[in-house]
């Protein structure tokens, strides 16, 4: 099997590309400030429960995700700078291969 250098660094840049819109996954700041302020209104668990017994347990799960879907994004953010520089080190690499 023969390294094919050149096949192998057109995908990297596309894959760098491709990373490079990772990276910039934003816009979350909503989903965030929606998990603040449920928070808040868990408070007053009482209150929650007169409008429905329903809310406190619903407005706790739909934090835990949305937790969880904000922990993802960050650590989609992180692996996308660090496979760049990963998959840039790589090209370097190759550059020196004709």
């Amino acid at each position: 099997m023969a390294l094919e250098v050149k096949k192998i660094q057109s995908l990297s840049a596309q894959a760098i590309e491709d990373l490079k819109a990772i990276e910039k996954i934003g816009g979350l700041e909503h989903l965030a400030q929606l998990s603040d302020e449920l928070k808040k209104a868990m408070a007053d668990e009482e209150q929650l429960r007169a409008v429905s017994p329903m809310l406190p347990p619903y407005f706790a799960e739909l934090r835990k995700n949305l937790g969880f879907l904000l922990g993802t994004a960050k650590s989609l953010q992180t692996h996308g700078v660090n496979r760049t520089k990963d998959i840039q080190g790589l090209l370097d690499q190759l550059s020196h291969i004709k």
